[in-house]
């Protein structure tokens, strides 16, 4: 399914919107980062929500060689079966997130962890309470899987 790659497209129109790196060093305060005010964007693909609300919010804080964003989700499952187009680093500011792969790996992460997931992930993200984190992903890589055109 190409359900990933409508997501990545959906947010594409957010992360495209160039963000100016910083002259200077960019703070990034967990404590600030939870409650900051972050931008609704669209809706998960209906078919990728196995459960829960599909809502969720974005806020690009760097775009230089790498995508800083800080993204907010609505408690939901969420199916990944087209493979994950890029590496992407996690910091979970918020709530926790069960990610259990297709080939059977499951792993539970909470506020204060911090994890990977590799480029050609496939599996399920369950978010059962509200969920907040602080992504990093190599802008490079984004704009390889092609969200920039959309």
């Amino acid at each position: 399914m190409k359900n990933i790659g409508i997501f990545v497209l959906l947010i594409a129109a957010t992360l495209a919107t160039p963000v100016q790196a910083a002259p200077g060093a960019l703070p990034l305060n967990v404590e600030e980062l939870k409650v900051l005010k972050l931008d609704s964007i669209p809706p998960w693909p209906s078919e990728m929500v196995l459960k829960g609300t599909n809502e969720h919010w974005q806020k690009v804080l760097h775009q230089g060689d790498f995508v800083v964003t800080i993204y907010e989700a609505q408690p939901a499952l969420i199916d990944i079966s087209s493979p994950y187009p890029y590496d992407e680093f996690v910091l979970v500011l918020e709530g926790e997130v069960t990610l259990s792969a297709t080939e059977g790996e499951k792993r539970t992460y909470r506020a204060g962890d911090s994890f990977v997931v590799p480029k050609g992930f496939t599996g399920t993200w369950d978010m059962p309470v509200k969920f907040r984190e602080m992504i990093i992903i190599e802008t490079r890589g984004w704009l390889a899987s092609g969200e920039a055109s959309s």
